[in-house]
């Protein structure tokens, strides 16, 4: 059986490329044979050992998959398929391009409708406060000089201004200072307006008047603007708040020219002109600062 397993290791080695044969070696001296068994022994049972098999490799094979040739039924399916894939890929970026362009006009509609929204509620808010001012200018107090009263009273003249109140609701902090002068020339319309003395405090209800801030002339000089020798100016100036919380505090100044007929002293006629810039409110300044 050894024999057997070393002719099929000898078989399953690769051939070799033809060497040349190896030099034999000297021979060695036999060795002198076994002397025969002895009469009467057993026989000495002689073991075979089997020498292993060994393959011997030089490195992995190579192995090269050959591909069987498609059909053309074959080579037309996947080119169908090819085809179909690269429609839906076209149609899926045709979609998306849609959605783009949809997503991008509702984008620039809600912007729009934003804008409009916005200029509305600021449309409104402003006729709001537009209504709300012109309520709070109707029942605001507002104070003016209804008219200039005289009296003549010894050797002066007596000139009085009556305060009145058209709002719907009562003055707050109302105070009231007057003046006159007496010119041998006209004045010009933006003379310098001063008072001498200190503003005087007065309460006016809704809708009221009240006399104050009298103002003596001496009669000689009455008779002197009668004479036109002199002119004579009255102005005076009116600071109060309103009961509306945040709105800012009014004014009212006047300013006239007295025109002067008749005798003195119980012959008289005083007339009063409105003269210079000092006549109005603090809407009419306030009219006037935004013109400019």
């Amino acid at each position: 059986m050894a024999l057997v397993l070393t002719a099929g290791a000898g078989l399953a080695q690769p051939q070799q490329p033809n060497t040349p044969p190896p030099v034999a070696a000297p021979a060695q001296p036999e060795p002198p044979p076994a002397p025969p068994p002895a009469a009467g022994q057993p026989p000495v049972p002689v073991r075979v050992v089997d020498q292993p098999m060994t393959v011997r490799t030089e490195g992995p094979l190579p192995v090269k998959v050959i591909e069987t040739p498609k059909s053309d039924a074959q080579f037309n399916a996947e080119q169908h398929e090819r085809d179909e894939r690269s429609a839906l890929y076209d149609q899926l970026l045709i979609y998306a391009a849609l959605m783009v362009a949809v997503g991008a006009f509702l984008a620039i509609a809600f912007a729009v409708q934003t804008l409009y929204l916005g200029l509305g509620l600021r449309s409104l808010r402003r006729v709001a406060q537009r209504g709300e001012h012109n309520v709070q200018a109707a029942q605001r107090a507002f104070v003016y000089t209804s008219a200039l009263d005289w009296t003549p009273v010894g050797d002066s003249v007596r000139i009085s201004p009556i305060w009145a109140n058209s709002g719907t609701t009562p003055t707050r902090a109302l105070r009231v200072a007057t003046n006159w002068k007496a010119s041998h020339g006209e004045l010009p319309a933006d003379f310098e307006i001063n008072y001498v003395r200190a503003p005087e405090s007065l309460f006016l209800g809704p809708n009221s008047s009240s006399e104050f801030g009298a103002i003596l002339i001496p009669m000689r000089d009455i008779q002197a603007a009668i004479d036109e020798r002199l002119h004579l100016y009255v102005w005076g100036r009116a600071t109060y708040q309103d009961l509306f919380e945040g709105s800012q505090p009014h004014h009212f100044d006047f300013c006239h020219r007295i025109e002067a007929a008749g005798a003195t002293p119980h012959s008289i006629e005083l007339r009063f002109n409105q003269f210079g810039l000092s006549n109005g409110s603090d809407e009419d300044w306030r009219r006037t600062d935004e013109r400019e």
